[in-house]
């Protein structure tokens, strides 16, 4: 009998067609996590330089190496899976973890900006101040990070449907770490509103032009809308699943930490863990869910209460506050009307209506 023989080329090899995407795991989402929690401590390196005053007027500078550095790693990463999984048959738009493509499209969004930013300092010069945060290059590269950091978030989502899907930090842990750095993130780019960062009821004005209570209206708006964004987390993630214990002092004391290494006030992240300890004792005793809406609400409103409150208590400790007892005790409890409000929109927008016991 004639032997038979076959070439395995490449050109005779055919690529099965993959419907779907790749599955996802909890090693990915942890692997994305790290890679960019490496990439938010590049930026915060950069941070550093820019809020101490050791940035020159180039482009090529340490610090920027170490940014775009931990961009390059997370970058590469997400692309050699895209090719991997491209070549094994799964479409181009279609061939990372659910949740993931986003995150691929940030890396494209992110080198877009990088590249721009080179050309605006080298027309324009190094920002200063909060002129680096509002730079339209600067932004684009935090709408690039922004989405690299919230694959895991888009993972979760996917994968646990359900609140009943997933529990404890086996499940939810990745998905938890992206909401905390994403929203370090962003509270990075508004620092210069952030009372974490400028800590208003310290500060002392002149009163000449009506400039005090023009700087104490500031910082009230400070407070509120950083207790947005702090509930915005929240009562997203307390709608959707069942969080376990430790989620709110991630929540809390992670960007707080990390923000208070850009001014060296680090007193502030004893009230962060003290809040994020008596957010996560209330979330178990009072179980909020959609099931639950009245305490729903209340956990929601709660959360940045407390947060601000004793915000504002450990200031008073360190030195005599400039604000009247009328205004920070004002401050921290439009802080918790901002959670319940956020609350209910988040509340109506999954249900159509709003949510009461």
């Amino acid at each position: 009998m004639a032997a038979i023989t076959g070439r395995d080329s490449a050109a005779q090899r055919v690529v099965t067609r993959q419907d779907g995407t790749p599955q996802g795991s909890a090693g990915f989402d942890w692997l994305m996590i790290g890679l960019s929690a490496l990439f938010l401590a590049g930026l915060w390196v950069d941070g550093w330089a820019h809020f101490h005053g050791e940035v020159d007027g180039s482009f090529f500078t340490p610090w920027h190496l170490l940014f775009y550095g931990s961009f390059a790693i997370a970058a590469a990463t997400l692309v050699y899976f895209q090719v991997r999984n491209t070549g094994k048959g799964f479409a181009f738009t279609r061939a990372l973890p659910r949740g993931y493509w986003l995150s691929l499209v940030g890396v494209g969004v992110f080198a877009v900006g990088g590249a721009g930013d080179m050309v605006w300092h080298t027309l324009f010069g190094i920002e200063d101040g909060s002129e680096a945060l509002t730079s339209p290059t600067h932004l684009l590269l935090a709408i690039g990070m922004g989405l690299v950091f919230t694959g895991a978030m888009r993972s979760a989502w996917t994968r646990f449907p359900t609140r009943e899907a997933a529990r404890g930090w086996r499940d939810l842990g990745a998905m938890i770490l992206g909401a905390a750095l994403t929203l370090t993130l962003v509270m990075f780019f508004v620092s210069y509103g952030n009372p974490i960062v400028n800590p208003a009821p310290l500060l002392d004005f002149p009163t000449a032009f009506g400039m005090r209570d023009a700087m104490q209206d500031f910082g009230v708006t400070g407070v509120v809308f950083t207790a947005a964004l702090f509930a915005a987390v929240v009562s997203l993630l307390a709608w959707r699943w069942r969080l376990p214990f430790g989620t709110f002092v991630v929540l809390f004391v992670v960007p707080t930490a990390l923000l208070t290494v850009l001014n060296d006030f680090y007193p502030l992240i004893v009230p962060a863990l003290v809040a994020g300890v008596i957010a996560d004792v209330a979330y178990a005793l009072l179980r909020p869910s959609p099931e639950r809406g009245g305490r729903y609400l209340l956990f929601c409103g709660l959360a940045p209460l407390v947060y601000f409150s004793l915000y504002m208590v450990t200031l008073s400790a360190l030195e005599p506050l400039r604000w009247s007892v009328h205004v920070w005790t004002g401050a921290a409890f439009l802080s918790g009307v901002v959670g319940v409000l956020l609350a209910g929109v988040i509340s109506s927008a999954h249900s159509g209506t709003a949510v009461v016991d």
